[in-house]
């Protein structure tokens, strides 16, 4: 009996936000497709994402080293470069024992550069960096002669390489109906996701302080930051304390559906460009529509006025203004934009789809790229 192909898997992460999840969907995936598969995964600590994985893979190694942090790199220059080399002398070996490598987002530089050489070699791609970011990610790309999966044709255009676009998929973030707001509560609203500075909670809430309509809202915001940056939730405490609307801040949860069940619009107000929206997808599964930003993969995802709502990156009357309208829906009219939410996670971006995708993709032994 012949054995299955050998499968190593690579994370950035060890929690459970969009990455994260997207990650385990495609390591699912490729046990599905290949169910005699040995899969080896990993991850830079020991986590939340852990159980995620256990159904799928048969293994899980640690490796903290190698993965592109700026405040680590700011902070400590020469170990960080050192652990970038030893991670990358570390997964050649490991690359040299698989038939198939899937690197899961860019900043994993040590794996991307270990995939030289290798026939099965992946990445995928799920950031939009800045420019200089951009010029060393497409450099490490071509180095490496992966293949390239993007997750939305914004992320593809930005990098300018050949590959496959991809969108995610989820799985329903819960099973409850949408719920029209009447007299006798405000409109929810709620940001969902890691907080930093470009995901942009900051600048809603003092975008959303322009509204004349504020109190008629009620902002609940959910997540956490990175670790060294605690310094962003000060920042929205103080703020929120100022707003004339009830603020509600909660850190991370494993399981956010119950935020999502809430609310009656999700809020992505990223100041640049999102790769490709997950929240939204989230959002749309159980019917809630969404404001947004108008960058990257977000357009690919929201509709204006048919699904959600969307408005200027960074423009804060923009953003209040797209907030207004969402207001001024009567029922039926919010009732038709959360169908249409339904109906179009349900035709492009059911996690059944998307793990269809990855394992029709991601394939072991697949000719390396021409440099």
């Amino acid at each position: 009996m012949s054995r299955g192909p050998r499968i190593l898997a690579i994370h950035q992460g060890s929690e459970l936000y969009g990455s994260d999840r997207s990650f385990a969907a495609a390591v699912q995936a490729l046990r599905e497709r290949h169910p005699q598969a040995r899969i080896e995964v990993v991850l830079p600590e020991p986590g939340p994402l852990q159980s995620l994985l256990e159904p799928w893979a048969d293994a899980c190694r640690f490796e903290p080293r190698g993965i592109l942090r700026k405040i680590e790199l700011k902070r400590h220059p020469l170990k960080s470069l050192s652990g970038i080399v030893a991670a990358w002398r570390r997964y050649r070996a490991l690359a040299a024992e698989h038939d198939l490598c899937y690197v899961n987002t860019t900043v994993c530089v040590s794996a991307i550069l270990a995939l030289r050489g290798c026939a099965g070699g992946y990445v995928h791609v799920r950031e939009i960096p800045g420019a200089a970011a951009l010029v060393l990610f497409r450099t490490l790309l071509r180095l490496s002669r992966a293949q390239v999966i993007y997750n939305s044709y914004a992320t593809a255009l930005a990098f300018g390489l050949p590959g496959r676009v991809i969108h995610n998929g989820v799985a329903p973030i819960s099973d409850a109906p949408p719920t029209v707001p009447g007299a006798h509560r405000r409109w929810r609203i709620a940001i969902i996701g890691r907080i930093n500075t470009w995901k942009g909670q900051q600048f809603a809430l003092e975008a959303l302080a322009r509204l004349a309509s504020a109190p008629q809202i009620e902002l609940r915001i959910v997540g956490d930051v990175f670790p060294g940056y605690e310094p962003l939730l000060t920042a929205l405490d103080q703020t929120a304390a100022d707003c004339r609307f009830p603020v509600e801040r909660i850190g991370f949860v494993r399981q956010p559906g119950q935020h999502f069940e809430w609310a009656d619009f999700v809020l992505i107000p990223s100041l640049l460009p999102e790769p490709f929206g997950r929240v939204a997808i989230e959002a749309f599964s159980i019917g809630r529509p969404v404001i947004a930003s108008a960058g990257g993969g977000l357009q690919e995802i929201v509709a204006d006025g048919v699904n959600g709502f969307l408005f200027a990156p960074g423009n804060a009357q923009a953003l209040a203004t797209a907030v207004e309208r969402a207001l001024a829906l009567d029922a039926q009219a919010y009732q038709d934009m959360a169908l249409a939410a339904r109906r179009g996670y349900q035709q492009r971006f059911t996690v059944e789809g998307y793990r269809q995708a990855i394992g029709d993709a991601v394939l072991p032994c697949a000719p390396a790229a021409a440099s």
